[in-house]
C-alpha cells in the first residue's frame, strides 16, 4: 500500500465530464486504447468509494454541472393579432399579478343574499340554491326560465297556484333541484312549490318540498308515507317547539322538507320544522317592513311567564309585559290570559337591531286616570272593595284599574293600631274623596270623614261626683297618736320645745 503500482490496463486517465459533450477525442487517445466512455458523476463517486490499490487520499476529479438547455422562443408571426390584443389588455389591467377573487360569505341567517354574495356557475350550483329567474316560455306542463347561466331552467307548471298563473316575462325566485348535464337543463321549483314525486328513489332529492301522510307514531317521531316511500319525521322536527304528544298527528297530511336521502339504505328523513322556519323568516322579513309603533294586530298567546307573555302576531313573536296587560293590578298573567288564546294587541316599542317588539293590551282601553279627576271630585262619596291592606293603610278599588288609598289615620277618629281591626280584604266600604292627583296616580280617601267625631268629655264629667261639689265624708277617727285617753307631755308629733 505504501508503494502502489499502477496497472496500465486498469488505471486509465478519466476524461472530464462536459456539460455539452461536444469535445471530440483526439486521434492519439483513440489509437492508444479503447474509446473513452462518458462517466456520470454518480459513477465516479461510487468508484472512488471502493477500496483499491489507489491512494485513498486522492481527490476525485471535479464534476461540472450541465447547463440548462436553451428554450426556443416562438416567432412573433405564430401569434394572431386578436390573441396579442387580448394579452396586452390583460397585462395592462394588472390582472396577471392580481390575487384570486375572494368570495364573500353571506351573513348568518341571510340566506336570501347567499346567491348574490358568490358568483353562481353551473359547476358550483348545488341543490337548494336560490336563484332569480325570468320566465322565457311556457310549453305544456313545463315552464322554461332564464337564470343567467348557459343552461335554461325548467319548472313544472303544476307548482303554480290557480290564482297565480305563470306569464312570460314574469320574474320570480326559484330553488335548484338538480342539474341535468345530459339534457342541458336545470330543474327548478318554486320556493313554496310542492313537488309530486313519482314514487321511486330517483325522483326525490335533498331539499325538496313535498306532502306526506302520517301513518304512525312512536317515541322518536312520526312515520310518514311519500308516494309509497316510507320516511321518518323526527319528533324534534314536527313543530317549531316541543311536542309532548304525537298521537294526534296520525292520519294528517303534512308539508315537509326532505333533509336526508339514502337509496341504498332505504333511508328517507324529512323535517316539517325546516319548512316552518323558512315560512317564518319570510313572514318576519315582510312584517318588519310594515311594523310601526301604535299599530294594532291580532295575535295568539304562545308562552306565559311570571313576568309576561309572548304573542305571535303573524310570523313574529312580541313580548307583552305583565304591566301592559291591564290597567288593573294583577299578580300573574294567567289571571287574564291562557296559552292559545286569540288577543288584540298594540305595538308600543320596536328594536329592529335586537329584533324585539313590545306589545300592550291596556292601551286598547281608555286610561281610567285620564278621567279620574272629573269622575271623582274632592268631597264626593264613593264606594269600593278593599283589595289589599298594608301597615300604613288600605287600598280600595273604585273601578277596574283605579284604586284609592285610605291612610291608617283616616280609618277612624280613634287611634287604630292595626288596619285589619277596621277593614278586611274583600269588604265593601264607603269613603270620601279627599284628593285626586292624576299625574302621580293617587287618590286619597277617608272613612272617618263620613262619621261624626265624638264630643270630648268636660272636666266636670271626669269627676267622681259628676257636676256636684265634692264633700268629704269622715268615716272614722284619724290615724296617728297613741290612741284615745292617753296623754303625754309632748305634742302629737313631738314636743315643740325640743326644736327651740
Amino acid at each position: 500500500m505504501l508503494n502502489p503500482t499502477a496497472d496500465p490496463g486498469r488505471d486509465r486517465a478519466v476524461p472530464t465530464v462536459s456539460g455539452t459533450g461536444s469535445t471530440p477525442a483526439s486521434t492519439e487517445d483513440a489509437a492508444a486504447g479503447p474509446a473513452a466512455v462518458s462517466i456520470t458523476p454518480e459513477e465516479l463517486a461510487a468508484e472512488a468509494a471502493q477500496p483499491g490499490d489507489r491512494d485513498k487520499s486522492a481527490k476525485p476529479p471535479a464534476v461540472t454541472t450541465p447547463k440548462p438547455a436553451s428554450v426556443e422562443i416562438p416567432r412573433a408571426d405564430l401569434l394572431s393579432a386578436d390573441l396579442e390584443a387580448q394579452i396586452d389588455q390583460v397585462i395592462a389591467s394588472g390582472a396577471v399579478n392580481a390575487p384570486p377573487a375572494q368570495v364573500e360569505a353571506p351573513a348568518e341567517g341571510d340566506e336570501d343574499d347567499a346567491a348574490a354574495a358568490e358568483p353562481v356557475t353551473e359547476e358550483n350550483l348545488e341543490p337548494g340554491a336560490r336563484l332569480q329567474a325570468k320566465i322565457q316560455s311556457i310549453s305544456g306542463e313545463n315552464v322554461f326560465l332564464d337564470v343567467g347561466l348557459r343552461s335554461p331552467g325548467v319548472i313544472s307548471r303544476r307548482q303554480f297556484e290557480a290564482a297565480h298563473k305563470p306569464e312570460v316575462g314574469q320574474r320570480l325566485q326559484v330553488v335548484v333541484d338538480k342539474v341535468n348535464e345530459e339534457e342541458g337543463l336545470i330543474h327548478l321549483s318554486l320556493r313554496h312549490g310542492v313537488r309530486k314525486v313519482a314514487g321511486n328513489w330517483d325522483s326525490i332529492q335533498k331539499g325538496q318540498l313535498v306532502d306526506c301522510m302520517v301513518i304512525g307514531s312512536n317515541k322518536g317521531g312520526l312515520e310518514v308515507n311519500i308516494s309509497n316511500l316510507r320516511g321518518f319525521l323526527p319528533a324534534s322536527q314536527v313543530e317549531l317547539g316541543y311536542v309532548e304528544d304525537l298521537a294526534p298527528y296520525a292520519g294528517q297530511k303534512l308539508r315537509v322538507k326532505i333533509t336526508e336521502v339514502n337509496p341504498k339504505k332505504r333511508n328517507l328523513v324529512v323535517s316539517r320544522r325546516a319548512w316552518l322556519e323558512e315560512e317564518r323568516k319570510e313572514l318576519e322579513a315582510e312584517l318588519w317592513k310594515k311594523l310601526e309603533v301604535g299599530q294594532k294586530h291580532e295575535g295568539r298567546v304562545k308562552t306565559i311567564k311570571d313576568y309576561g307573555a309572548f304573542i305571535d302576531i303573524g310570523g313574529v313573536d312580541g313580548f307583552l309585559h305583565i304591566g301592559e296587560i291591564s290597567w288593573t293590578r294583577i299578580r300573574h298573567p294567567e289571571e287574564l290570559l291562557s296559552v292559545g288564546q286569540q288577543v288584540e294587541v298594540q305595538v308600543v316599542s320596536l328594536d329592529e337591531e335586537k329584533k324585539r317588539i313590545g306589545l300592550g293590551m291596556r292601551q286598547l282601553t281608555q286610561n281610567p286616570w285620564a278621567v279620574a279627576e272629573a269622575n271623582y271630585a274632592s268631597g264626593s262619596t264613593v264606594s269600593g272593595r278593599v283589595t289589599r291592606t298594608t301597615d300604613f293603610g288600605a287600598f280600595v278599588e273604585l273601578e277596574p284599574g283605579l284604586e284609592g288609598l285610605v291612610h291608617i289615620s283616616e280609618l277612624d277618629h280613634q287611634r287604630v293600631r292595626r288596619v285589619t281591626d277596621v277593614v278586611q280584604v274583600g269588604s265593601e266600604v264607603q269613603a270620601q274623596v279627599l284628593e285626586v292627583d292624576p299625574k302621580r296616580r293617587r287618590i286619597s280617601l277617608s272613612l272617618k270623614a263620613l262619621t261624626d267625631a265624638p264630643v270630648p268629655p268636660k272636666d266636670e264629667d271626669l269627676a267622681p261626683g259628676g257636676d256636684q261639689p265634692y264633700q268629704r265624708q269622715r268615716k272614722g277617727p284619724l290615724k296617728g297618736g297613741r290612741g284615745a285617753g292617753e296623754t303625754s307631755g309632748g305634742g302629737l308629733f313631738g314636743n315643740p320645745s325640743d326644736f327651740t
